[in-house]
């Protein structure tokens, strides 16, 4: 058996990492990337050997104006693929799912995509089974993937009740901070719960979690914050129960 043919739809912070991924694997290949962009980081893709392609005819000749050889079109691409993972921005994907049904390739979504695109979410650790023999799933937001790698790690171990946890995001990529990046301020999410909590169980439906959230001026990381009850099992073999008037307030 050869090995499988990935085509990585997007080359921005996720699709560059995804291609870097699946470049290493040795039953994998990159087929090609689809991108838009003619800027550094699709000359760093091209610098790498990778193929490069364009999803219409227009982007096509920008790309080629911009000197970047682009070897054909998306569908194209596709017709040489096993696997799709897009990686183009949010409510993209969703446009393109069509697209790839044609070509029948299994697909590989992003979080910024609801659930309902590809009627699974996927998180390795925690529903890996769930997600083989489907034709398409969707990796949930980095921010989802934490919240399930730890209370799924808590739950496994039979230490989690409930949740309850206060997300301090990054409010932009770096080189679009001139765009919509904030100030001296921060922007809380106006729901409660933010969407990361519902969002987590789509991967595990039982959990009791509850999150809230803001953006902050940084562009680094996100920092969570996470408040639990549980069991803990001591030293004595007592069992520590966290206080419930404190879940009452939640």
């Amino acid at each position: 058996m050869g090995k499988l043919r990935v085509a990585i739809n997007g080359y921005g912070v996720i699709g560059k990492r995804v291609v870097d991924a699946v470049a290493i694997q040795n039953d994998m290949e990159v087929s090609g990337i689809c991108d838009v962009s003619a800027d550094y980081r699709t000359r760093i893709a091209e610098g790498k050997g990778f193929r490069i392609f364009a999803p219409d005819r227009e982007i096509e000749q920008q790309l080629a104006s911009s000197e970047i050889r682009v070897v054909g079109l998306l569908d194209d691409l596709l017709e040489m693929s096993d696997v799709v993972v897009d990686c183009t921005p949010k409510k993209i994907s969703t446009q393109n799912a069509q697209q790839y049904s044609r070509h029948a390739v299994k697909v590989v979504f992003q979080g910024g995509e609801k659930h309902e695109t590809a009627g699974h979410s996927f998180v390795a650790q925690a529903n890996y089974a769930s997600a083989l023999g489907r034709k398409m799933t969707r990796v949930v937001s980095c921010n989802t993937t934490a919240t399930v790698r730890v209370l799924h790690a808590l739950d496994s171990a039979g230490l989690l009740l409930r949740a309850r946890g206060v997300l301090l995001r990054r409010a932009t990529d770096p080189w679009e901070s001139h765009l919509d990046g904030i100030l001296n301020t921060i922007v809380p999410e106006p729901t409660i719960p933010s969407h990361q909590g519902p969002d987590a169980k789509t991967v595990l439906p039982h959990l009791d979690v509850v999150t809230v959230a803001c953006k902050v001026p940084e562009t680094l990381g996100h920092l969570h914050y996470w408040f639990r009850e549980g069991y803990v099992q001591s030293l004595n073999a007592s069992v520590f129960h966290m206080s419930a008037s404190f879940w009452r307030r939640w």
